[in-house]
């Protein structure tokens, strides 16, 4: 399902872009970005990484800040993400905070999925 490995991250593209990791990550960082990596979207079977959700990470003492964002406004598993990503980070060694902030800009558009995750999606009978 995810691409957590270090090759994997380093090779992220979301298009045209400024998101996800830019490899200036520090190695708490990189694992938070493979933690979330591991984390599925509710409703598709791709992770939230995959998904493109998943805009910025940084970690600043032992706070992990995350910006996301989402597919569309009111979406229904808000909550449920957001408690999905507090219960895997502050189970990681380092991190002892996790501060979600939920952005609009860029807004979330398939044009941020990857060749990979368009093909999990088109072989899962969802239509791009």
């Amino acid at each position: 399902m995810s691409k957590s490995s270090k090759t994997e991250l380093d090779e992220l593209r979301f298009g045209p872009f400024d998101i996800g990791p830019d490899g200036t990550e520090t190695e708490l960082e990189r694992a938070v970005w493979a933690n979330l990596d591991e984390i599925p979207d509710p409703h598709i079977p791709l992770s939230l990484v995959e998904m493109a959700m998943i805009y910025d990470v940084t970690v600043e003492d032992t706070v992990a800040h995350i910006d996301l964002s989402f597919p569309c406004m009111g979406c229904p598993a808000y909550e449920f993400i957001h408690d999905d990503i507090r219960g895997c980070l502050r189970t990681m060694s380092g991190i002892e905070d996790v501060e979600i902030d939920v952005v609009w800009d860029p807004v979330w558009s398939k044009d941020m999925l990857d060749d990979d995750a368009r093909e999990k999606l088109q072989e899962s009978g969802i239509a791009l």
